[in-house]
Order: C-alpha cells, then structure tokens, then sequence
C-alpha cells in the first residue's frame, strides 16, 4: 500500500539518502536539494512516499506563486528509489498527490519532464496530463484539470 507523509526533522535524513539510477541523474534535482529549498519557499510542500511502511521516495509540489495562484499547482518534483521503481509507486504517489491537491482547491495541476525521460512522459500521459508546450529549459510542460 503506498501512502504519503509529511516530511519532517524525523524523516528527511532517510529521503535525502535515496538514489536513482546512474542513467536518471538530471532528470530531477536531488532529494537534498528539494528539501533545502524547500526551507526558504514556505509553499512548497514536500511528501515522503512509502510503500508498505518504507520511504522509497518523495513528490513535492505548490501553487502557483509568480502571481499567487491557488487554483494552479505544480507538481515539481517525483522521484522513486531505484529499487523500488517499475512497480506502480509514482502512479499511486500521484494520485495520491492529485487527491491532496485537488482537496487544496486546484483546478489545474501541472507538471513537467525532461524530453528524454520517456517514462515519465508515460506516467504523467496514463495519469491525464496533456502537453501544453515547452519551458525556458526545454522541460515538456503537462497539465490536466482536476
């Protein structure tokens, strides 16, 4: 069963020690580098997600802030250990995270992938995201209405 969990002093040590593969490296910034940020950018919300009672990874997200938006959010951040992916955790985490979200008052949540990154492309598609274009850094953005 997969759940999530707020990230707090008694679990970030254990999420900031999970890994991805060596070929993953650049598709998302670093556990330890979210959590950081995370410090200074008080509408981030960060949420371990376990499965079966073991943390095996972590999905962040906010709303919109530049202007302040609370019916748009962004899921910026979903990484799974490499030990646990190809078994449907990120699929449940997000939509676990979309239930939160949308409980937020979101009426649109997005999201974006390196253009390499084919199973997150495949995820975020299964899930409903529609590709809307491209960022300033080239990210695939994906977005569906909740």
């Amino acid at each position: 069963m997969v759940t999530l969990q707020e990230l707090t002093s008694d679990n970030w040590v254990e999420c900031s020690d999970l890994e991805l593969h060596d070929h993953q490296q650049g598709y998302v910034a670093s556990n330890v580098y979210t959590i950081a940020e995370s410090k200074f950018k008080p509408h981030y919300r960060l949420r371990a997600i376990y499965a079966d009672g073991t943390m095996v990874g972590l999905v962040a997200f906010c709303h919109e802030n530049d202007p302040e938006d609370l019916e748009l959010y962004w899921v910026f951040r979903l990484m799974i250990d490499k030990h646990y992916q190809g078994q449907g955790i990120g699929t449940a985490a997000m939509r676990l995270a979309i239930d939160e979200i949308a409980a937020l008052g979101a009426r649109r949540i997005r999201t974006m992938h390196k253009p390499t990154n084919t199973v997150a492309a495949s995820l975020y598609a299964n899930l409903g995201f529609q590709d809307i274009g491209f960022d300033d850094d080239g990210d695939v953005l994906l977005e569906m209405h909740v």
